[in-house]
């Protein structure tokens, strides 16, 4: 019984307890707010749902090329580091380094100018690479 009283109540209309409109003034006045929710609904709201949709889709385009590009770098990066891997540097550097003489070969050592040298030619291999990605 209460179930069906809490039904009957969530299901009442309580419009039914306004003032009522008779006569022709109620009928124009209410047929005016039913065609006013249309012109309303085609004027408002509509157009508000459309500029909504095209502004989630341009932020999920911006997403979606922001992720692109971060995969595109991490390919880039695997292929950059797999190719100094069968280039090999330092053992060119390595070789390089044992035609010189003691003296001069201590004094780059020193310098470090071939842990510079290898990796300014790794630098240059990975940007070469990131640019025929990009």
């Amino acid at each position: 019984m209460k179930l069906l009283i809490f039904v009957l109540l969530a299901f009442f209309s309580f419009d039914v307890f306004a003032v009522p409109q008779t006569g022709v003034t109620g009928f124009f006045d209410t047929a005016t707010i039913f065609f006013m929710s249309i012109y309303e609904f085609f004027t408002v709201i509509i157009p508000t749902a459309i500029g909504d949709f095209f502004v989630w889709l341009t932020s999920y385009l911006l997403y979606l090329k922001f992720y692109l590009m971060y995969e595109t770098l991490v390919f880039a990066h695997e292929v950059a580091l797999s190719f100094i891997q069968m280039i090999n540097i330092n053992e060119v550097v390595n070789t390089a380094i044992s035609n010189l003489p003691p003296d001069l070969r201590q004094a780059a050592s020193d310098m470090r100018f071939f842990d510079a040298l290898s990796l300014l030619i790794e630098a240059l291999i990975t940007r070469l690479v990131y640019q025929m990605s990009f």
